[in-house]
């Protein structure tokens, strides 16, 4: 059996915009400015699919998006 990839996710979408202020919370920044309209191409929001964890693995999401990000902003490694 070869190796199989797993989104580690809560299935719910977020903007880009969502959790780039999450991101800056979590550095007590202040939050990212917006300098031009979208264009063709750029993501606007993501969503991972956590079926397959959940099947293969029992695997749920404990830890809402925002606080998921703040947490990762603020880990030792990163400061």
């Amino acid at each position: 059996m070869g190796l199989r990839p797993y989104n580690i996710a809560s299935g719910e979408p977020s903007t880009v915009g969502e959790m780039a202020s999450a991101l800056a919370a979590g550095f007590g920044g202040p939050d990212p400015v917006v300098t031009g309209e979208f264009r063709a191409g750029d993501v606007r929001h993501v969503t991972a699919s956590p079926d397959r964890a959940r099947r293969d693995l029992g695997f749920v999401a404990g830890v809402p998006v925002d606080a998921g990000l703040v947490e990762f902003a603020t880990a030792p490694l990163r400061r």
